[in-house]
């Protein structure tokens, strides 16, 4: 009988295995929402699996690419808006038309410059967790010294102030005249002569003529006579003019020389012919012959016209010469853009004014001697190659085909711009006692109020044209031009992501497909699985009580 038992429940047995081990798979599918454990044992749609895993699983890693450029734009964004507006708010307080200086020579527009300086710098230096936003490639180096090195220097190297004093001397020349000679010869007495200094005269430094002129053509009166040559760059340009005084020289006749500065912009001095001696400001006096009735000396009123233009040229290098010598030298100091390095007057001893004052060029200042005021990543740009582009400095991958660049180099031309007009106002010098009783270099008060003018005229010089550098209206490029290329991009990864998003949202329903469960089936398979179990474990509980005992009964 127990043989009969076993060929009848075994079967059975066997079955129930079967279901409880169903069961446990449905138990664990419900649990899970999967419908395998494992891909061999997803059968046919494990190909399926495997390729929509691979494919969300590329989304989330470009949707992470997405995440941290968005933070990292985020941050680009807040400090290049404040750097948007500091421009403005800077050149309100540098005001050329207020000189207000306190005991310690600072101006009202320097202190607002510096504290404006300060806070660019800041901005530069952005950082997100532990990465420079604004060194290009070296985002692990910080890209702009602070400003006490870069304005006076550390050590052996020049900052900012002292690259400035010597170009000025080197502009000045060694008659401080902007590298003008005047000359009277007794060959021609009756002639001055404004010649550059040089042979050839200095491409970079000192004055350029651009022209002189008389008022009128009549060369009884004044003549003007050009001379022309090359300059140390082999360029053609005037070196020399020689006015002649005639003797039909009357007042109000006058000349005009235009000059160049050495930033670029234009100059005129004027001088008019007039009896009255002493002369006015701008004036000379016509010398006359002591004969009835008294005649033009044209001799002594040459004498008259040098003595007075040398006076004026004096008066031009100490204030808008100077101004211009300044923003001349804080340009070649800070513009390094695409690998530049800061500039200086090429000389063998720069503490020696004689050398300086001839010097004819400027050479790359040394890592040894001259302080760089950025030192984040600066290979060559080629306008002509966007990948020498600053913006892809950084890259983002937030497609199967789309880089987004937003590398940023604090010494592109829109923020270094401000950072140069800025430093350079920093650390302009005034004197607090000109016009005062103090003034050491006056005795009369006509020569202090003397001073006092010239100081205002080089504050206005400069304010004006810090004020010019701040306005971006030369077509250069500006901070909202980088700005806007920083959202350009963080416009191209929003889109990228909204569409891996949604991308993904389809995946991951077609995913659910293959690998998922309908849960309601499920249950109700479950339920159908438990009542079999259920009638088998019935049956077998009989079937193992089975005897021919019972069987009789």
């Amino acid at each position: 009988m127990s043989s009969i038992n076993n060929v009848l429940v075994s079967p059975n047995m066997s079955l129930l295995s079967t279901m409880r081990e169903q069961l446990e798979d449905m138990q664990r599918q419900l649990a899970t929402g999967q419908k395998a454990a494992t891909y061999g044992t997803l059968g046919s749609g494990r190909t399926q699996s495997i390729t929509f895993r691979s494919k969300i699983s590329e989304i989330d890693g470009y949707l992470q690419n997405t995440d941290v450029l968005n933070m990292r734009i985020s941050l680009l964004d807040k400090a290049m808006n404040r750097l948007e507006d500091i421009p403005s708010e800077a050149s309100a307080a540098i005001d050329p038309n207020t000189y207000n200086i306190d005991s310690t020579g600072t101006t009202t527009g320097q202190k607002g410059a510096k504290i404006a300086l300060n806070e660019v710098i800041g901005l530069l230096n952005s950082e997100a967790d532990g990465r420079y936003l604004m060194s290009g490639k070296t985002t692990d180096t910080k890209p702009v010294v602070n400003m006490n090195d870069m304005l006076y220097g550390t050590g052996s190297k020049y900052g900012l102030q002292k690259v400035v004093a010597e170009r000025y001397t080197a502009d000045l020349g060694t008659r401080g005249l902007g590298r003008l000679d005047l000359d009277n010869p007794a060959a021609t007495p009756d002639t001055v002569t404004i010649t550059r200094q040089g042979t050839p005269p200095s491409a970079e430094f000192g004055y350029k003529i651009a022209s002189a002129s008389a008022s009128t053509t009549d060369t009884s009166h004044i003549a003007v006579t050009p001379t022309t040559g090359l300059d140390s760059a082999g360029k053609t340009v005037n070196t020399a003019y020689g006015v002649q005084f005639g003797a039909n020289l009357q007042a109000g006749d006058s000349v005009s020389l235009e000059l160049e500065n050495p930033d670029g912009t234009k100059s005129t001095v004027k001088l008019t012919a007039t009896l009255t001696s002493p002369p006015g400001e701008g004036q000379f006096t016509i010398a006359q012959t002591t004969g009835t009735p008294p005649t033009v000396d044209p001799d002594a009123t040459a004498a008259n016209f040098k003595d007075r233009l040398e006076n004026s040229l004096k008066i031009e290098a100490k204030t808008t010469f100077q101004a211009a010598s300044m923003m001349r030298a804080s340009e070649t100091f800070f513009d390094t853009a695409g690998g530049g390095k800061p500039q200086r007057v090429d000389v063998a001893d720069p503490t020696d004014n004689s050398q300086l004052a001839t010097a004819t060029g400027l050479r790359d200042g040394t890592d040894t001697d001259t302080v760089e005021w950025y030192t984040g990543y600066n290979a060559t740009i080629d306008p002509s190659d966007s990948s020498t582009s600053p913006r892809n400095d950084v890259i983002a991958r937030v497609d199967s085909n789309i880089d987004v660049g937003y590398g940023v180099r604090a010494n592109e031309s829109g923020y270094a711009e401000m950072v140069r007009s800025l430093a350079v106002m920093t650390i302009a010098e005034f004197d607090p006692k000109a016009g005062t009783l103090g003034d050491p270099n006056a005795t009369t008060d006509a020569e202090r109020d003397q001073n006092l003018k010239v100081e205002k005229s080089r504050y206005t010089a400069l304010a004006s044209r810090v004020d010019g550098v701040l306005a971006f209206a030369d077509g250069s490029q500006k901070p909202t031009d980088i700005h806007t290329e920083i959202a350009v991009s963080g416009n191209v990864a929003k889109s990228a992501a909204e569409r891996q998003t949604n991308s993904k949202t389809t995946l991951q329903v077609m995913l659910n497909g293959v690998e998922g469960i309908n849960k309601e089936e499920l249950t109700a398979q479950i339920l159908t699985l438990q009542t079999r179990m259920e009638a088998s474990y019935t049956t077998s509980m009989l079937l193992n009580n089975l005897s021919l005992l019972n069987y009789m009964k």
